[in-house]
């Protein structure tokens, strides 16, 4: 099979002023982060990266001058993406907050950060290989998703040297990976990145806590089907030839298939919370796009998660997103497009 080039987007500080490379940079970034001088000043400023979009992850070669970077609530809002960013430090070290814990990450290091939450960090000289993963291709249960939000895998570990391996070899063939050649790395890059997470976070790779391809193909059916109010354990039952005592086994270690379903329903609409507007009928809008049969049940279920009614956290999220619009509307920020569409592309497999 003839290789193909994959979609790309690269920055060179060797071609750009000072200030043009910063503009460039914080534009590329403005997705993901805030990202500033750690002094303050442009003077020592110098950052490059080469991006590729290989359908169903993204990924990243960078190397910049000291810096703080921040996803703060706003910026989350704003994107409303429900992705995992990976990063393998290279060279250079990363001290970071992640709402209220502090750690830090040295070279040969990989760091989990999750873009549905807030983090700040500061850098020295950095090199990295960085991966922007849908949710739906790790292969972890909900409890341990919940504590990956700053997890470090020790790159001294012999995880975390396979790990690293895998990534630097991944960079460097990834402007061959368009079409089916992405896929297949895809495929093989999520199994790595589960078990080197599940490992950040308990220590070891639980056999446990790892999901089976069965559990993964059913949850990418999920996905794709979040906004039919028609999905229902019948359906999935009918789709995959399953028993009910069998889907209900598999899923029980994720608290059952009912409950994933209307968690990712949940989570899907809270993301989507400064997308609808703030007209008259909005909520109602919000339930059915995300794939509940009716406003009631929804605004139940979103009060007892997130502990405010569908309306209220709506009007918040477009105040937040206001102060943002520049991230989700500018005409050439094309990480924000890539972002978006991962959605889709993840939900095929």
């Amino acid at each position: 099979m003839a290789d193909s080039a994959a979609p790309s987007q690269a920055i060179h500080s060797s071609a750009l002023s000072r200030e043009e490379n910063y503009e460039q940079w914080r534009i590329g970034l403005a997705s993901l982060f805030e990202a500033n001088p750690l002094d303050g000043e442009l003077d020592t400023f110098s950052a490059d990266m080469a991006t590729y979009n290989l359908g169903s992850f993204l990924i990243g070669k960078t190397s910049a001058s000291p810096q703080t970077f921040q996803r703060d609530a706003n910026l989350v809002s704003a994107v409303g993406v429900d992705h995992l960013l990976v990063q393998l430090y290279v060279n250079g070290s990363c001290e970071f907050d992640v709402e209220g814990y502090q750690t830090r990450g040295k070279a040969g290091d990989l760091v989990c950060f999750d873009l549905s939450r807030q983090m700040k960090s500061a850098t020295t000289q950095l090199d990295t290989i960085s991966l922007v993963v849908p949710r739906q291709l790790i292969r972890l249960s909900p409890t341990t998703f919940d504590t990956l939000h700053g997890a470090v895998l020790d790159g001294e570990t012999s995880l975390g040297i396979l790990l690293r391996e895998h990534l630097l070899s991944l960079a460097k063939v990834a402007p061959r990976l368009g079409g089916p050649d992405g896929k297949l790395a895809t495929e093989v890059a999520a199994v790595l990145i589960s078990a080197g997470l599940s490992a950040a976070v308990t220590g070891q790779a639980s056999e446990a806590d790892l999901l089976g391809t069965g559990v993964q193909a059913i949850q990418g059916f999920i996905e794709k089907h979040l906004v039919d109010e028609n999905l229902t354990p019948e359906m999935i039952m009918r789709h995959f030839g399953l028993s009910r005592s069998a889907l209900y086994r598999t899923f029980e270690p994720l608290g059952g298939v009912a409950d994933y379903i209307r968690d990712r329903r949940l989570n899907r609409a809270f993301l989507r919370l400064s997308s609808v507007g703030s007209n008259r009928g909005v909520v109602a809008k919000l339930a059915y796009m995300n794939g509940f049969s009716n406003e009631a049940a929804f605004s139940r279920a979103f009060r007892q998660r997130y502990g405010m009614n569908p309306r209220e956290a709506i009007i918040e999220a477009g105040r937040r997103a206001a102060s943002k619009s520049d991230v989700v509307e500018a005409d050439n920020n094309w990480m924000q497009a890539w972002l978006t569409g991962l959605n889709a592309a993840s939900a095929r497999f």
